[in-house]
């Protein structure tokens, strides 16, 4: 069953956790290993067309309960896949937020009824756009009414634009936006391509292989600029739009409806209030709620958070809490949002409410500069333990002031955009001068500590971590039980890496600025994130020039360098890679860092075509390692040596270097550094004929690849595997290993890709004319 496993791991690139999707999949090709059966033999037994199966089983199409009822019967597995199909379909939605109480919008909500009904899995890409001031309650209608609508759809994707943040910088670029969408179809990290348009273009090839109705939500657009590049255009799909603004020259694009979002009435927001309160209570007060709801000028964000107050403390009246919010009505306008008196009332009110501990954390989270924060990350802020905080955060959810939002990897928390204003210009607040201080110094130094500790679990078994004192008192980072657990929380962190750096960078904590982009180095390599690998350690960089520290900038030059070596900039690369070694060459002891400039340097030489001036700057590498006794470098220069040595025509050495490096990897049992020495080995072998071991050493560089979650190294070993066996004779598993190589790499490497599709023509063309 090798052709089913190969498509059977996510259609998106293996990582190490499964969806429920995903585990449907692998179930499936683990029934078939254990039979014995082909993918033929199951469309035989299953009553099912074995295209629509290889689609299945990669993800490509849906599962749905007849299927797995087929399949149940064709295994004798009695309701094993079933009872899974039902539990994916109440799964299909993982980035989508919890509604809460709704009323109202009954015009709105029939609008975009209208559209779904007239939607088939054909018709054109629609879009809509929900419109209204601040607080209108944009973002609740969307939610409320994409969770109504699960069953019209087979897919819901979500993403937050964070358009009118009040920091422009954190508003999401399309290539951000794109990415999100592409998680909520499970699509890992390793698998997300570097540009916007091979974003859109993947996002696009997935949506339109699933023959199925899709509903996008982009919350929180600004303008044009930043939904145009999102819209994938597939037909069957609806993208629902929210925004303060009516976003103009979208009706060039695409088929918009918009959808204004007014204030509400005043019989729905006295209805959402009766309906938090309770209707009796609002009954026998009814004058004090109509001046509620005027005091919140019929804003659903004020009136839930007023509803909340009020609902919770019984024992004062409607009245006297119409009073209290009155007090609070004087306070100025948020963002120059004139709508905005009330919200600004009710937040100001609610936090004044609230326990102390409660309105500590709520203004100490306006530090945190991510888009999202984590329990961990509060915690770090107040001071506390994550048991200690959890309970705060639920009340505040409570409370209305943050939100609970959906991950896959475990729960986290997020601002609504006027909440996080106001939280930010609260801890702004001369009063609490000290206390946002030490608040932001041990934000900074969790990062630091849980970064470290996320790297220590990724490569447990490399000399090339430093090590750490322990975390000051009061600070409490993340820990991790083994790789896949750090792989996950680097993930989900991702967004937050680049705005932490840059608040370190700006309180002048050079160090942390630095350290934190740079010892997260092996999640980069891994992962390829280019974008905040990048922007990361440009601020890095910043932090060591403003230390004045050269070995600071060396280092992260030189990771700076991989990042871009690695997006074939290497003319940029190799700037990097001189100007650490200008900073370290003459010191004695020998540097161990000057070892990857010159490996690097060298690596751009053989690309170019300068084999000699290659051989030689690596080498010079490995003699930098060894005497800097660095054992990681040392191995990762002799993989490169050997491959430079190899296409000098130095077969021994390019050979003793290769083996040497395997076997050190698989004595350490580092997979990752196995799979990179397997790889590069297997092209050695190949090239001076040694069939049988370059054969092995590409299938097992596969599995390794595919271990540890290195798409971009598994497409690299197959495609290796199919040119060996086309040296063997095998031209038909050649082609298969390299057809498998190309669709993992289309989605990450055009270059790759483009290069496997010639490869691929030129045997296929070989093979018809043999025959």
């Amino acid at each position: 069953m090798a052709e089913m496993r190969e498509v059977a791991s996510p259609a998106n690139g293996a990582r190490p956790y499964l969806t429920l999707a995903e585990r449907f999949r692998a179930e499936v090709v683990s029934l078939c290993d254990e039979r014995g059966w082909t993918l033929r033999e199951l469309s035989r037994r299953a009553f099912l067309d074995v295209g629509f199966l290889s689609k299945l089983i990669r993800g490509l199409v849906p599962a749905t309960v007849d299927v797995a009822r087929a399949l149940d019967t064709a295994f004798g597995t009695e309701s094993r896949l079933q009872n899974l199909v039902i539990r994916i379909r109440s799964d299909l939605h993982p980035q989508l937020p919890v509604g809460r109480e709704f009323v109202g919008r009954e015009s709105q909500r029939a609008r975009l009824d209208g559209l779904v009904a007239q939607m088939t899995t054909d018709s054109p890409a629609a879009v809509a756009v929900l419109a209204g001031p601040a607080g209108a309650g944009k973002t609740s209608l969307a939610v409320h009414w994409a969770n109504s609508q699960k069953s019209a759809f087979d897919l819901i994707l979500w993403a937050d634009l964070y358009g009118f943040t009040g920091d422009q910088s954190q508003r999401a670029e399309p290539g951000d936006v794109l990415g999100e969408l592409l998680k909520g179809l499970s699509v890992s990290a390793g698998r997300i391509p570097v540009t916007e348009t091979e974003r859109l273009q993947l996002l696009r090839g997935n949506l339109s292989g699933r023959t199925a109705r899709v509903l996008i939500v982009l919350d929180n657009a600004v303008d044009l600029a930043q939904v145009k590049p999102v819209l994938p255009g597939t037909p069957g799909t609806l993208v629902l739009i929210t925004s303060r603004r009516r976003i103009r020259g979208l009706a060039q694009v695409a088929r918009t409806v918009h959808v204004p979002i007014p204030p509400m009435t005043e019989a729905d927001s006295v209805d959402l209030l009766s309906s938090l309160i309770g209707a009796e209570r609002a009954a026998q007060e009814p004058e004090a709620v109509a001046r509620v709801v005027d005091l919140c000028a019929s804003l659903p964000l004020a009136l839930s958070i007023a509803g909340n107050l009020i609902s919770a403390d019984s024992r004062t009246s409607v009245t006297q809490h119409a009073e209290a919010l009155a007090d609070r009505g004087r306070l100025r306008m948020l963002d120059g949002d004139h709508a905005g008196i009330g919200v600004r009332a009710a937040i100001s009110w609610s936090v004044a409410s609230a326990q102390p501990e409660e309105a500590r954390l709520f203004r100490l989270l306006g530090i945190h500069p991510g888009p999202r924060f984590t329990a961990g990350a509060a915690a770090a802020l107040a001071g506390m333990t994550e048991p200690e905080t959890l309970p705060l955060l639920d009340r505040l959810v409570d409370a209305h002031l943050i939100q609970q939002h959906q991950q896959r990897q475990g729960g986290g928390y997020r601002f609504h955009d006027l909440l996080r204003d106001y939280a930010t210009e609260e801890i702004q607040d001369p009063r609490w001068e000290n206390e946002r201080r030490d608040a932001t110094e041990r934000l900074i130094r969790w990062y630091v500590h849980s970064c470290h500790a996320a790297d220590l679990a990724l490569t447990p078994r490399r000399d090339h971590h430093e090590p750490l004192d322990a975390p000051p008192a009061g600070i409490y980072p993340a820990t991790f039980d083994d790789a896949s657990a750090a792989f996950a929380w680097c993930t989900a962190e991702l967004p937050n890496i680049t705005p932490v750096s840059q608040l370190a960078l700006d309180h002048q904590m050079w160090w942390e600025a630095w350290r934190i982009p740079t010892v997260l180095i092996d999640y980069h390599i891994f992962a390829r994130p280019f974008h905040v690998w990048t922007s990361s350690m440009q601020i890095a960089l910043t932090a060591a020039e403003k230390a004045e520290n050269d070995l600071w900038l060396a280092e992260v030059a030189d990771k700076l360098a991989a990042a871009y070596s690695r997006m074939r900039d290497y003319d940029r690369a190799d700037d990097l890679s001189r100007r650490a070694i200008a900073l370290t060459k003459d010191r004695v002891p020998v540097y161990p860092r000057l070892g990857w400039s010159y490996m690097n340097l060298g690596i751009s030489a053989h690309v170019r075509g300068d084999i000699a001036t290659a051989v030689d700057l690596i080498g010079h590498g490995v003699d930098a390692f060894v005497a800097g006794g660095s054992r990681i470098g040392e191995l990762a220069a002799r993989i490169e040596w050997g491959t430079s040595l190899r296409d000098a025509g130095d077969r021994d050495r390019a050979l003793q270097q290769g083996r040497m490096a395997l076997a050190a990897f698989r004595a350490d049992g580092d997979s990752h550094g196995l799979a990179s020495a397997l790889a590069p080995l297997a092209r050695t072998c190949r090239t001076f004929g040694e069939l049988d071991e370059a054969l092995a050493c590409s299938e097992e560089a596969a599995e390794c690849f595919h271990s540890v979650g290195d798409t971009w190294g598994e497409a690299d070993a197959l495609e290796i595997k199919g040119l060996v066996l086309v040296d063997l004779g095998r031209r038909a598993d050649a082609i298969e290993a390299l057809t498998t190589a190309m669709r993992l790499v289309e989605p990450l490497d055009e270059v790759k890709a483009e290069q496997l599709r010639r490869e691929i023509k030129t045997h296929d063309a070989a093979s018809g004319s043999h025959d």
